[in-house]
């Protein structure tokens, strides 16, 4: 239980931006973030660190968004200030900059809900979590190679979703 404790204190923010950026809604991150650390507490004895401690608690993440997921497959939108916690302050003081980033910040979250659940956990372990390809593979039950070819499609996914969201399907 200790070592639960420990794990909790070091990783709640991670697994809960996680889902946070998974499903688009603050309420049900926390549901989820409770329920992973609630599964780390029945498997903390089947943890024998093969691997990561980081990297075994987003398997368990991952897996209990899978089975939310099972249990509700509705769409949802993500708020723009809950996404914009997720991301941190904005860098730039000019009012208009703020504006196009919101705006752009809040496209991509919705192109985002519109990949494939693979495609859109690949994405979000690698470029906002900065997972390397290795931890990816493991989280998902893959091969490094699947983990790299996922992202490589699912960029070129969501920046056809993106455009479309834009309005400009050339390119």
């Amino acid at each position: 239980m200790e070592r639960v404790q420990k794990l909790y204190e070091l990783y709640r923010t991670l697994i809960m931006r996680y889902f946070l950026r998974l499903t688009g809604n603050m309420e049900e991150a926390k549901e989820l973030t409770q329920e992973t650390f609630f599964q780390a507490c029945l498997s903390i004895h089947s943890f024998h660190q093969k691997s990561s401690a980081k990297t075994w608690l987003y398997a368990i993440a991952r897996n209990v968004y899978l089975k939310n997921l099972r249990k509700k497959s509705k769409d949802k939108y993500l708020p723009l200030d809950e996404y914009s916690w997720a991301e941190g302050e904005f860098s730039t003081g000019d009012p208009g900059e703020q504006m196009v980033i919101r705006e752009t910040r809040e496209k991509i979250a919705q192109a985002l809900l519109k990949l494939p659940e693979n495609a859109r956990t690949v994405i979000i372990l690698k470029e906002y979590e900065q997972l390397g390809y290795e931890e990816i593979a493991e989280i998902c039950g893959q091969t490094v190679n699947w983990a790299r070819v996922t992202f490589f499609r699912a960029k070129k996914n969501l920046l056809e979703i993106y455009q479309k969201l834009e309005g400009d399907e050339q390119v």
